[in-house]
């Protein structure tokens, strides 16, 4: 990163990030930083007035203050350039993905490491890498300037679009579709067999094979340590621009709609579809067959044990609208002092 202020806010200005600068607009930025510990050519990001305060000690270049904190600018030094922001998480995730994401191709190996094992029939791009013992299967097709790091295994017709980035020892299982600019973090299985089983009269198991497969939109984020199950015949979905923690499970059959946001501890039972913009805190558990609409919130470890057909925030197993919640929360509070009320009146009604 080696630009002015003013060349930083000709581009992200135009991209409605950035509503203002101010100060010196010459002064050189170099890198990005905490506000905490920002120091000469350094670009920081302030949240808030209290990041603020701190910032002002530091001896940074350069800041990016949210709207709100426009009229404490005046605090700032005018050698420093101050960029006034109209969404300042998304300003820092913008930026920050551009100019100090960290580069995977710093490696120090080949493009194609000797140790990997390719089948003839898959083609590698010119700008794909590809780690020590990597597994391509036939049939694989591989996307442009994708990264496939150590220990990755590509199972036969896996598909993978342009953009992405693979960490080590993740498994790609076949048939699945990934698609463009998604980000597969370590140790996850996508494709792994779905759960599907009968019993006969002696309660031995018999395994239904689960033949469908996994299709991942664009823009997607699995985590680390996700699995994802293929569907018994037909694909398990995941809708574009959902990003998941680690640690989550989804099972065969599932349906997850567009941007939602899966946290740690999600258990999705099979058969199950979620709408677009679902907002799932960590432990959330979805029963099988269960129908979410749009526009959810799940939180305080949220059981999703019938459908959900309003748009809202719900909490607590099972779950209740979030007004009702706080309600036996406050109720439950009082539990002790309830139960002593109660022996109280049994003790009366037996003097009676």
């Amino acid at each position: 990163m080696d630009l002015t202020a003013k060349e930083l806010y000709d581009q992200y200005g135009k991209e409605g990030v950035l509503l203002e600068l101010n100060g010196n607009l010459k002064v050189k930025i170099e890198n990005i930083a905490g506000f905490s510990n920002g120091n000469k050519g350094d670009l920081i990001f302030v949240p808030d007035e209290k990041a603020l305060e701190i910032a002002i000690k530091g001896n940074c270049s350069a800041m990016v203050i949210d709207k709100k904190l426009a009229e404490l600018s005046s605090k700032i030094s005018n050698e420093i350039a101050i960029f006034i922001s109209a969404n300042i998480a998304l300003s820092h995730a913008k930026i920050k993905l551009k100019y100090s994401d960290h580069d995977y191709g710093q490696s120090g190996w080949e493009r194609i490491h000797s140790s990997s094992v390719i089948h003839q029939s898959v083609e590698i791009p010119s700008s794909t890498t590809i780690g020590p013992n990597v597994v391509i299967e036939k049939g694989a097709i591989i996307g442009e300037n994708c990264k496939i790091m150590a220990n990755v295994v590509i199972e036969h017709n896996a598909i993978l679009g342009n953009n992405v980035r693979i960490h080590p020892s993740t498994i790609i299982g076949w048939d699945c579709k990934i698609g463009n600019d998604c980000l597969i973090l370590s140790n996850s299985v996508i494709g792994s067999e779905g759960f599907g089983y009968s019993q006969d009269q002696f309660f031995n198991h018999h395994r239904i094979p689960q033949t469908g497969n996994v299709v991942i939109g664009n823009k997607v984020t699995i985590g680390a340590n996700n699995t994802i199950d293929r569907g018994t015949y037909g694909p398990t979905t995941i809708g574009e621009g959902t990003i998941f923690d680690n640690i989550c499970h989804t099972a065969h059959n599932v349906t997850i709609g567009k941007n939602c946001i899966i946290l740690s501890g999600w258990l999705c039972a099979g058969s199950t579809t979620i709408g677009d913009c679902v907002v799932a805190s960590g432990g959330a558990i979805i029963r099988d067959h269960i129908s979410i609409c749009d526009d959810v919130y799940l939180v305080h470890r949220a059981g999703v044990l019938f459908d959900i057909k309003e748009k809202g925030m719900y909490a607590g197993t099972p779950i209740l609208k979030m007004q009702d919640y706080k309600e036996n929360l406050k109720i439950a509070q009082n539990l002790k002092s309830l139960a002593t009320d109660i022996e109280r009146l049994k003790k009366l009604k037996q003097l009676k």
